[in-house]
């Protein structure tokens, strides 16, 4: 079935899991699309770049952060705080894990793709999170959205058998690996520099912690 033509029958039916558009205002409560600035210069950049066989993350790309639109981006959009810009690319109908930072992110479709978003206050005590409570959100191809501070997302999904791309804009140094780092009861989810992580059983993410309950299946 048409991708489209499937989300358009879903929006008609009204399903409490349907897929949403990113421009509805369920998306709202998750952050907001960035209208009035131009990243062409990083989606130029990533029309060279082919979706991966697999998933990819390229947490820094020198290349990318050397563009003149990176000084823009750190004065109007991060209040001049240092920034990292990279991408993640590959096929993914998956959500292997849920991740959030204590800063807001963007995120920018170089391909059409599906996001699946949550509230890190729906975390249970015992650090488990079910997959029931996130939404999905078709996101168009040169896209770009902010994601407010603790909002839980995944690796995307593609919509076709091409794969898919997403270029990934954070502050410095967020999701590095620590230097020194003893985990405790308290904090068993800070996977990261910045990045809190609760991954399904089945992920097989070394050192994350398992709490990711409920269908992992996505579109």
């Amino acid at each position: 079935m048409n991708f489209l033509y499937k989300l358009s029958n879903e929006k008609q039916e009204g399903a409490d899991n349907m897929l949403r558009y990113i421009f509805d205002p369920e998306f709202n409560k998750y952050g907001r699309v960035i209208e009035d600035f131009d990243f062409s210069q990083l989606k130029q950049y990533m029309d060279r770049i082919k979706a991966s066989k697999y998933l990819e993350e390229q947490l820094s790309v020198e290349e990318m952060e050397k563009l003149p639109v990176c000084h823009k981006i750190q004065c109007q959009l991060f209040h001049e705080l240092p920034v990292q810009i990279g991408y993640m690319s590959g096929h993914n109908h998956r959500i292997h894990g849920v991740e959030y930072h204590k800063s807001k992110v963007i995120h920018i479709a170089a391909t059409d793709c599906v996001m699946y978003l949550g509230l890190s206050q729906d975390i249970e005590p015992n650090h488990e999170y079910h997959t029931s409570r996130m939404e999905a959100f078709f996101v168009p191809k040169g896209t770009a959205v902010e994601l407010n501070c603790g909002v839980l997302h995944c690796a995307p999904c593609n919509v076709n058998g091409y794969g898919f791309k997403l270029i990934c804009i954070a502050p410095k140094h967020t999701s590095e690996p620590f230097c020194m780092k003893v985990r405790t009861d308290k904090d068993k989810i800070l996977f990261a520099r910045n990045k809190w992580l609760i991954a399904h059983k089945d992920s097989d993410i070394e050192g994350a912690f398992y709490g990711l309950k409920g269908d992992t299946e996505a579109v």
